[in-house]
């Protein structure tokens, strides 16, 4: 890696070696006190992975239904000809359900 301080390294004596991938710089320190430090100024995007997950709510709720039943009588008594209309109402309680679908979606970004 191009370290040159380590054939001179003294009993207890501390060293540090800091290098980036894919680059001839580095810093090597070597002494009884050693400090150093680095800033790393850029990163690549090298994966994007997208997970979409669809969800289906569904929601039941009760309807009442009216149906209106018209029927037509002709009566004839005597020779007369009456007409009756008769009504009639039906009431029906329907349970419904609604269902929507909810999409939901993450992304993940793995850098280098």
């Amino acid at each position: 890696m191009g370290g040159k301080e380590i054939l001179n390294l003294g009993f207890r004596e501390g060293y540090l070696f800091m290098g980036v991938k894919g680059s001839r710089s580095h810093i090597e320190k070597r002494g009884s006190p050693v400090s150093a430090g680095m800033v790393l100024g850029y990163s690549r995007v090298t994966k994007r992975e997208t997970k979409t997950k669809t969800v289906t709510q569904t929601k039941s709720y009760k309807r009442t239904i009216n149906r209106v039943y018209k029927k037509v009588i002709k009566e004839t008594v005597n020779g007369v000809t009456r007409t009756r209309t008769i009504t009639r109402v039906q009431k029906r309680v329907v349970t419904c359900r609604s269902s929507r679908k909810i999409t939901k979606s993450s992304s993940k970004t793995t850098t280098n």
